[in-house]
């Protein structure tokens, strides 16, 4: 079974807001055994709606649209869903009613635009809002169901599990069980991820898809079954064939971020780390004080992007700038080493390098960066060679130098 959602909402094109919505309902529908084969967001128009519904409806055996149920002039789902199906809006007099008698309540008296919200396309039902004004709309026809909720998060998901969830799944609409699963992975890209794992996509009841970012690659895993435990069964198989194909290039599952894993390896040994960075600015700093809790094993770090503030703040000795250049891996390892000193922490990580779009040289691309880890004694250290964008480049060294921890952590 397939679903389609779809945001209504001029913001979300325009604003650079996320539809969080979307994800939350993606999720959802797979927990009915219900997968989301399109997602969309559409500006506040009635013809533009009416189009993009009545496609997902000739696609989808669930359709879910959030936003746009309002009561002012841009609130627009309605008319749109009129459209899409082929049928007038009607007012419903008892909603009408009960509009009028909450605005009395509260000393106000309704107007108009306050009992737009009473309209319907004619054949269809309302969704109860318990804690907001506007009520969702619900439509049952030809095997299908389409429900309208308001766009505010937690008005939506009261109403989606209180009365949708049910609809769907009193329909028979509700598919196979699914199992989910997330594997993440650091230290290898998308393409040798793929040639290592890719014969195990066409495991029966199954299916993987790949995603990389920055360095990182995750692969979300889906079981199929009749039940809970068909579904877990399969899930679990395929986990354990990926995870024996990829060992400690998995650094977690789920909400997992590679900051967190590597906080709790510290953490399970006593220890603590620095950062000593140039050309990252402070992200790797901020990847591990994102972590709640990181105070047990983050020390500091310190920011010296001018070769004399590497000198001043992190003892970079200007000998080995002059001999090597500020981009290279004695400067890495002395940022490391520095950190290290200068906080008193167990580990220092360095990063320094070219970020661009300039300031490379045939020697020296952009994308050049070198990091070290110090440990007291020989420590470690890399160079990447990876063009991309700035953000991309800085974002990659500040996953490679956590992930260079994390390895180095779990080593016997």
């Amino acid at each position: 079974m397939t679903a389609a959602v779809i945001a209504v909402g001029s913001e979300l094109l325009r604003a650079g807001r996320s539809d969080t919505n979307a994800v939350w309902l993606t999720a959802r529908l797979a927990g009915l055994g219900i997968e989301t084969v399109w997602r969309a967001a559409v500006e506040d128009d009635a013809p533009r709606i009416a189009r993009l519904v009545a496609a997902a409806l000739a696609d989808a055996r669930v359709v879910v649209v959030t936003g746009g149920l309002g009561p002012t002039d841009d609130d627009r789902t309605r008319a749109g869903l009129a459209e899409a199906l082929g049928e007038p809006l009607e007012r419903d007099a008892a909603t009408e009613a009960a509009i009028a008698e909450r605005f009395r309540r509260h000393g106000r008296v309704a107007g108009p635009m306050q009992f737009r919200q009473a309209d319907r396309p004619a054949g269809s039902a309302f969704i109860d809002n318990p804690i907001g004004s506007a009520p969702g709309i619900l439509v049952e026809r030809e095997g299908r169901v389409l429900a309208a909720l308001p766009g505010v998060p937690a008005e939506m998901k009261v109403m989606f599990d209180a009365s949708v969830a049910g609809r769907i799944a009193a329909s028979g609409l509700a598919g196979a069980v699914l199992a989910r699963r997330i594997l993440r992975i650091a230290g290898r890209p998308e393409s040798v991820v793929e040639e290592a794992v890719g014969d195990l996509y066409a495991t029966p009841g199954t299916d993987t898809t790949i995603l990389s970012s920055a360095g990182l690659v995750d692969l979300v895993l889906t079981a199929r079954g009749g039940t809970a435990g068909e579904a877990g069964e399969r899930l679990v198989a395929l986990e354990a064939a990926m995870r024996e194909r990829l060992g400690r290039d998995v650094y977690g599952t789920g909400d997992d971020t590679l900051a967190a894993v590597t906080g709790r390896l510290l953490a399970a040994r006593g220890a603590t780390v620095a950062v000593g960075e140039s050309c990252t600015g402070g992200l790797l700093g901020a990847a591990f004080t994102d972590v709640p809790g990181s105070s047990r094993w983050f020390r500091g770090g310190i920011v010296a992007y001018a070769d004399d503030v590497k000198t001043a703040l992190a003892g970079v000795p200007p000998e080995i700038v002059l001999a090597h250049g500020s981009v290279s891996e004695d400067v890495a390892r002395a940022l490391a080493s520095g950190a290290r000193r200068a906080c008193g922490a167990a580990f220092g990580l360095g990063i320094t390098g070219i970020a661009g779009p300039d300031g490379g040289t045939p020697e020296k691309p952009v994308g050049t960066v070198h990091l070290a880890l110090d440990d007291g004694g020989a420590g470690r250290a890399v160079r990447l060679d990876w063009p991309g964008d700035r953000d991309l480049i800085r974002r990659r060294a500040v996953a490679v130098a956590l992930d260079l921890l994390r390895r180095h952590l779990l080593a016997p």
